[in-house]
């Protein structure tokens, strides 16, 4: 029973030693068959002609973009609010009444200052004529004239009080009140906010400074929506607290895109340059502070040392080593060498 349990495993032995062999044998002899293909073929590969383009870098940062001017009118009495003219999101004329509050409220003083303004320029219109028929000294005409313009100043003030303008022309971005609620003098009443241009600030590292200047292009994106604009300021000394540089950015908002108040996403171009060959780094080899190519001559691969610039993503700047019309080697690169025999497959 011992010799023959042996005996079994000696022949499984043997088996599986010999299926082992048959499988290296036979992996020797594709490995060997598919050499002799690139031998006597060429190593195939795919080709494309270097051309000249523009390139530009980038640099991303978060912002809050605000309208470009934006007041607050508050309300000047205490009183109850008696009408709402206009509501969030409509456009108004600077000066045109948004808010009104009862004429009758006693600090307010409407009628007092409505009659005062009609004898004042009932008596300054009287006192016009007599003087131009020289019938009064110049003193009499002085002083009906500085009683007109303060009984005026003093009914344009009123009018403000009990109907509150708008201090910019713009849109209602926000209305703080509703109809009949009670105020106290101080009180914010609604904004009006021009977005035609929108701001944002964002803080540049020390590192990145140097690239940026003023009226360096910049694009602010928001669910989809893309804006241009430009560094309007840019701060020459860095904010202690922040241990950044401050930059104003402002973006045309003319077709009201971007509502006033959003956390946008904001790209700085901080180096931009036309004319140049821009590669994938996928197709780079770098070794080092060195980087190398391969390219096409008839049917051997050439490795051709280059000079990189600046990155953006995967795209690569080269600045040295190329000129338009090299044939690039793009795929296969990983599988050849100096002076290697190719096939080209595929020519862009």
């Amino acid at each position: 029973m011992k010799i023959r349990t042996l005996f079994i495993a000696a022949l499984a032995a043997s088996v599986l030693l010999t299926g082992c062999t048959k499988k290296k044998a036979s992996e020797e002899i594709n490995t060997k068959s598919m050499a002799q293909i690139y031998s006597e073929e060429g190593t195939p590969v795919n080709v494309t002609t270097v051309k000249t383009g523009s390139f530009h870098s980038e640099i991303t940062y978060d912002a809050t973009l605000k309208g470009i001017y934006e007041a607050t009118a508050s309300a000047k009495i205490a009183d109850s609010v008696e009408d709402i003219k206009y509501s969030v999101g409509d456009k108004v004329e600077k000066d045109a009444i948004v808010i009104t509050f009862p004429k009758n409220n006693v600090s307010a003083n409407f009628y007092q200052a409505k009659t005062a303004y009609e004898n004042a320029e009932a008596t300054f219109k009287r006192m016009s004529t007599l003087y131009n028929a020289k019938g009064i000294s110049k003193q009499d005409y002085d002083n009906a004239k500085a009683a007109y313009e303060n009984a005026r100043a003093n009914w344009n003030n009123v009018n403000s009080v009990v109907g509150v303008k708008a201090p910019i022309s713009g849109i209602i971005s926000r209305l703080d009140v509703q109809k009949t609620d009670n105020v106290k003098a101080g009180d914010h009443l609604f904004t009006v906010t021009d977005s035609s241009r929108l701001t944002g600030k964002v803080w540049i590292q020390e590192r990145d400074i140097s690239k940026l200047t003023k009226g360096k292009k910049a694009t602010a994106t928001w669910e989809g929506k893309k804006l241009e604009g430009e560094i309007v300021q840019l701060d020459l000394s860095q904010n202690p607290d922040k241990q950044a540089f401050g930059a104003l950015i402002e973006f045309d908002n003319s077709k009201g895109e971007i509502p006033s108040g959003v956390s946008a996403k904001v790209n700085i171009v901080s180096y931009e340059k036309k004319n140049i060959i821009v590669l994938d780094r996928k197709n780079i080899t770098f070794e080092g502070s060195n980087a190398y190519v391969y390219l096409a001559e008839g049917d051997k691969a050439v490795r051709r040392q280059i000079k990189t610039g600046e990155t953006f993503g995967n795209k690569v700047e080269i600045t040295g080593g190329l000129k338009s019309g090299d044939k690039l080697i793009t795929e296969g690169n990983k599988n050849i060498s100096d002076g290697k025999f190719i096939r080209i497959i595929n020519q862009e």
